[in-house]
């Protein structure tokens, strides 16, 4: 899925950044309008482009990823226009969110990409920094990312947890919640959370 991906990204990426150079430069010739001409295309790229490179990178990898582990079980499986809906709902309620880790880093590559690097060479700066963030887009949609709804409901738990703590009664999990890379508690912590120990 994520090759499918890989070449429909390159394809678009290519076709697209030709299109700004040429209507950007139209308007705004770099020779005279170097610094304008850069942020007009950054800004153009990060409100159309990259929405729509962010949607389809969800789309295309979950619709391959669901359609690849349904092929034991063709006859019993979903049809692909009820995983295309299922895929396309997904997409959009992870845009949002995935938007706002985007524009973090990626409107400082492409204001330097633009700024500095001829068009032949940027596809190469971006797939040079996408090898990074791939992964990070395949840790997110592979649950690293919680849908708003999800966030909703933790929330909510988080804040029944806090609300019977302070009254002094035991935690009790509605849902399973898995901490990596920290070690556990000292008892001191234990202590802080717990005054009774």
């Amino acid at each position: 899925s994520g090759a499918a991906f890989g070449v429909i990204a390159t394809t678009w990426l290519h076709y697209w950044w030709g299109f700004l150079e040429g209507f950007v430069g139209a308007r705004l010739p770099v020779a005279r309008h170097r610094l304008s001409n850069t942020l007009v295309k950054v800004v153009v790229d990060q409100a159309i482009g990259a929405p729509l490179y962010i949607y389809t990178y969800y789309v295309v990898t979950n619709f391959l990823q669901e359609l690849n582990s349904q092929q034991p079980q063709m006859d019993d499986g979903k049809s692909a226009s009820v995983l295309l809906k299922e895929t396309h709902d997904n997409a959009s309620q992870m845009l949002m969110p995935t938007m706002m880790r985007h524009w973090m880093l990626w409107p400082a590559v492409h204001t330097f990409n633009f700024y500095y690097m001829p068009l032949h060479h940027r596809v190469l700066v971006q797939n040079l920094v996408l090898v990074g963030w791939s992964g990070y887009l395949s840790h997110l949609n592979n649950g690293g990312l919680m849908t708003p709804k999800e966030e909703i409901v933790v929330t909510a738990e988080t804040i029944k947890r806090r609300e019977t703590v302070q009254q002094g009664h035991p935690v009790v999990l509605t849902r399973k919640i898995t901490v990596l890379s920290h070690p556990p508690p000292s008892a001191e912590t234990i202590a802080m959370v717990d005054p009774k120990k």
